[in-house]
């Protein structure tokens, strides 16, 4: 078996839900893992030199716009440009994330469910409430919510970040076929060709 796609992500990026399924679905062509790793925002903007949305230039924020739009219709994709959740502390959804995959379970629905709770469904994943419906929708035990506090998966929330600024990731999702780096959803052509 060929090595796993490594995936680095932040649950509340428009980008990282554009690419989640289409990572996925590369992975079980090649029939080969993907381990995701949520991360901070902050974090790996901070050692990348990126900028919040918020503090970027009124003609870099209109252009995203323009690129979410674009992205939208060639995926066939539905997103809400201005999620009334957004920018959300994305913590203890990413959490629980980690408490399901440390468990061994497959997060790929619950992940996929709570990104589109925030760009498709203006649902707000700071809120408990939300996460254990995406985790019922995902067939997958409430426990694992409260699991999200442990110190152990705190730990490889923190873990995750650092492992981020260690291989020099600047934004998400950024995906690595051994070595090397893939960064954004529009680079997953060349993930699909290292596999093959």
């Amino acid at each position: 078996m060929s090595e796993p796609i490594i995936h680095y992500f932040f649950v509340q990026s428009p980008w990282s839900f554009f690419g989640f399924r289409r990572a996925v679905d590369i992975a079980k062509k090649h029939g080969v893992d993907i381990i995701h790793k949520p991360c901070r925002a902050a974090d790996v903007w901070e050692h990348g030199g990126g900028v919040p949305l918020a503090k970027r230039p009124k003609p870099r924020q209109e252009y995203r716009l323009v690129e979410l739009k674009r992205w939208s219709e060639f995926l066939d994709l539905p997103i809400n440009l201005h999620p009334k959740f957004f920018p959300v502390d994305e913590t203890l959804a990413a959490r629980t994330i980690i408490a399901v995959q440390e468990d061994g379970k497959d997060v790929a629905d619950l992940t996929e469910t709570l990104m589109g709770d925030i760009w498709l469904r203006e649902r707000d994943i700071t809120d408990p409430a939300v996460i254990r419906d995406a985790l019922s929708a995902s067939g997958l035990s409430l426990e694992y919510l409260e699991n999200a506090d442990l110190p152990e998966i705190a730990r490889i929330y923190d873990d995750n970040c650092q492992t981020a600024r260690d291989r020099n990731i600047f934004g998400v999702p950024t995906y690595f076929v051994g070595n090397e780096m893939f960064w954004g959803q529009d680079r997953l052509d060349f993930v699909d060709r290292a596999l093959g």
